[in-house]
């Protein structure tokens, strides 16, 4: 069930005590939900079972009993608490009418990410003149920016710094206004070029790189990759971005069945260089507990052998291939000319990233960040100051 409405919007008009459960009534035109008795119990947010600074639950789940039910609902507030009081003689449970809309589904619920901002997902030729971008100094220098900045992330998939200065220290500030730097082993902050010969990987070239996403070999990819331009003195070396919510949601629509298969095949991904060996595996397209869409994970340079019976063998290469053509479609492509004075900044889980060959120096400065972390910074940004 997808939410649609505002929380604000939504009261609770009546309740009715029933054996299975409390069957709430909805203002605005929603159907009745019914709760059931036990899980009500295990959710309250009064103190006795949520402490109110830490959100951790104080109630004993495992303790409830399995016949408990309420012996009196009450609405208070008008309509945006609940109360009730318990046959076993327990402390009497409160509830928002917030968190049950929240939980019903009928409306976002506080972990969502801008539900007023929907993700839009684009193709060569539909994203805004100019780019999604917001200034270096704008970024560091209060919430408005920065927020601006995580908002274009999200909607989009990707956002550009500019007037970002050429080094490590200004990369390092910048990221941090997101959150903590992931630590991989190409380190927190590292340094991308040709020149660096420490790590046996293609993108430490001049060649061409076609979209991918990266750490398909690791379990909990990272969700953002940021690069800041430090140096160029060449050709070429295009940026390609690739909207990976708009191939998926558009195999969902024109190829069902292939999409079926790349949200069920496990494709597993590897990492191998002298002391180390990374392997992970996860579909091709991961979806939410809704089936929205969630993380695109494809790197065919980094796929590792595995075999399936012959038809299902069969059906994914089919898939597969589907889905390499589109993300090698120059339609769905953008390039984007890095040069000092910009930084990229996009979401691993869902904008693939290559880059066109190119010829004399080129030396980016970049790091990850987790999923969680850009989450995290996002909604405390957009609850404003009281968060």
């Amino acid at each position: 069930m997808h939410a649609t409405a505002s929380v604000d919007d939504i009261t609770i008009t009546g309740v009715k005590i029933a054996d299975g459960g409390l069957s709430a009534a909805w203002g605005g035109g929603h159907a009745p939900s019914t709760f059931d008795w036990f899980w009500l119990r295990d959710h309250g947010e009064d103190e006795a079972s949520l402490d109110p600074k830490t959100l951790q639950r104080r109630v004993e789940t495992f303790a409830i009993p399995a016949d408990l039910r309420a012996v009196s609902a009450a609405l208070e507030a008008g309509g945006r608490r609940l109360r009730l009081e318990w046959s076993d003689g327990g402390p009497p449970s409160l509830y928002s009418s917030e968190q049950l809309a929240a939980l019903a589904g009928l409306a976002p619920g506080d972990e969502a990410l801008a539900p007023d901002l929907p993700r839009r997902p684009w193709a060569q030729g539909s994203l805004p003149d100019p780019l999604p971008s917001v200034a270096f100094p704008e970024v560091l220098a209060g919430e408005a920016g920065r927020r601006a900045w995580l908002e274009n992330i999200h909607v989009w998939g990707f956002s550009l710094v500019t007037e970002v200065p050429g080094d490590e220290a200004a990369t390092r500030a910048l990221a941090l206004r997101i959150g903590p730097i992931r630590e991989t082993i190409f380190g927190g902050l590292w340094t991308l070029s040709a020149e660096i010969a420490e790590h046996d990987d293609t993108a430490y070239s001049t060649q061409f790189l076609a979209p991918h996403t990266d750490s398909t070999y690791s379990h909990d990819a990272p969700g953002l990759q940021m690069f800041n331009c430090l140096e160029f003195d060449g050709r070429g070396g295009e940026s390609i971005l690739v909207d990976g919510l708009a191939i998926a949601e558009t195999l969902r629509n024109e190829r069902p069945e292939d999409f079926a298969i790349l949200t069920r095949v496990m494709v597993p991904g590897r990492y191998v260089e002298p002391g180390v060996h990374l392997r992970a595996e996860r579909p091709a397209i991961r979806l939410d507990g809704n089936g929205d869409f969630l993380q695109l994970s494809f790197n065919n340079y980094d796929r590792a052998p595995f075999r399936l019976p012959e038809a299902e063998m069969a059906a994914f290469y089919r898939a597969y291939g589907e889905l390499n053509r589109r993300v090698n479609d120059r339609a769905n492509w953008l390039t984007v000319p890095l040069r000092p004075g910009t930084a990229l900044i996009f979401d691993n889980w869902r904008t693939l990233h290559g880059r066109m060959g190119y010829a004399g120096k080129r030396v980016f400065c970049g790091c990850y960040h987790n999923r969680e972390d850009f989450e995290s910074r996002l909604r405390v940004s957009r609850a404003g100051p009281k968060s």
